[in-house]
């Protein structure tokens, strides 16, 4: 008789493995799928057309257009300081005063030997025309006429002598007491009171500089020179009835070029070893905002023309020069390389590499990508805030 017990454990045995495959079947998770991002948005422009200034760019430098270096021209000791570095003075204005003992002792003794050179002209005279009444009387001789006649005409050399020495002496008196030639602001005084001054040379006691105008100086190379000598017939500006140049400068901290000046003038010869020539601009500064010294940025107005702009921060530049980030028809990014002209309002002049239907990245720049795809956000390109004319030149007196 068959032992159906073992059978029936083997049975429940295969059962419980056929379920349990089944189970573990059931629950293994299903193969991963990668599925790419969504293309990142950027913003997009397109250029915009505008009538704007031809300009050239160049650096310069600032400079106040008088500068008085106030020196001491007599010998002393420093008496009195009656201002500080860095004040506003005036034209006449008392700076310093240098002791004037000395110098009115020397004014009273020239003055007293004035008076003793006139007392001896007014008895070289008396004298003379005593014997000139005795000549006439046959009284004395021609040659003691003629020796009167010498000694007055001495005696009125000494009193040319004593009154020019006494003029010396007040000249001196005066420079002790040391004036502002000019209106400005001073510079730093690192002379103190009690110092002997003007011993070995004119010491130097301050400086003066008049910022109420100034000057920016810069360079512009040759080839640039002739070219606008020749557009402008050789004249320069202000000159047979070319208008004034009109210039713009920004300093360091401004992103565009706030002050509107004026050329002034230019040199006389090219420099032979840089091969580009000085030139002067001044700007009104009123205010005092423009500080002597500054590096800054100038902008020349040559006339207008028209353009296409785009703003400057979509505008990058590596090894291989200035290039846009642009959109094309299938949304992929290309890179387009431009050339480029001056910021204006913090719109970027492009002369060449793009056109008016060229979609330019703006925003998101560190999205897109060459070669890329990328979701295009379509945004306006807003113009230069201001007029399109060249600004006015300023009156600059």
């Amino acid at each position: 008789m068959l032992d159906f017990v073992p059978l029936a454990r083997a049975f429940h045995v295969a059962l419980w493995m056929v379920l349990l495959t089944l189970t573990l079947s059931a629950c293994k998770p299903a193969k991963n799928t990668y599925i790419p991002p969504p293309p990142p948005d950027v913003t997009v422009a397109t250029p915009i057309r505008k009538v704007v200034p031809e300009t050239i760019e160049v650096t310069g430098r600032t400079r106040g257009v008088e500068t008085v270096e106030v020196r001491a021209r007599v010998k002393g000791f420093l008496a009195k300081k009656h201002v500080e570095g860095g004040e506003r003075v005036t034209p006449g204005q008392l700076l310093f005063t240098i002791d004037p003992r000395t110098f009115d002792a020397a004014v009273a003794q020239a003055q007293a030997e004035v008076e003793a050179m006139k007392a001896n002209l007014r008895l070289s005279d008396v004298t003379l025309k005593r014997l000139e009444v005795a000549r006439a009387a046959n009284a004395t001789s021609q040659q003691e006429v003629d020796k009167a006649l010498a000694d007055r005409d001495a005696a009125t050399a000494q009193v040319a002598i004593a009154e020019a020495k006494l003029d010396a002496a007040k000249l001196d008196q005066e420079f002790t007491r040391i004036k502002a030639p000019i209106a400005g602001r001073l510079g730093m005084i690192t002379i103190d009171e009690g110092q002997l001054v003007g011993a070995s040379e004119a010491t130097l006691l301050a400086t003066i500089i008049n910022d109420e105008r100034i000057y920016a100086d810069y360079d512009i190379d040759e080839r640039k020179l002739l070219e606008l000598r020749k557009l402008n017939n050789n004249t320069r500006p202000g000159e047979n009835g070319r208008p004034r140049l009109v210039v713009r400068m920004g300093l360091a901290n401004d992103l565009d070029y706030p002050f509107v000046g004026e050329y002034s003038k230019s040199d006389n010869t090219v420099t032979p070893g840089t091969g580009t020539i000085r030139i002067e601009a001044v700007f009104p500064n009123a205010d005092g905002t423009i500080i002597p010294g500054l590096f800054v940025r100038l902008q020349g107005i040559l006339g207008e023309r028209e353009a296409l702009l785009v703003p400057d921060a979509a505008v990058l530049s590596d090894q291989s020069g200035r290039y846009v980030l642009i959109v094309n028809e299938k949304n992929i990014v290309e890179r387009r390389a431009v050339t480029v002209g001056p910021v204006i309002e913090r719109m970027r002049r492009i002369d060449d590499g793009l056109d008016l239907s060229s979609r330019v990245v703006v925003n998101g720049l560190q999205r897109a990508r060459p070669g890329s795809p990328v979701n295009p956000q379509v945004a306006s390109t807003s113009p230069p805030p201001t007029t399109p004319t060249a600004p006015t030149s300023p009156t600059v007196k």
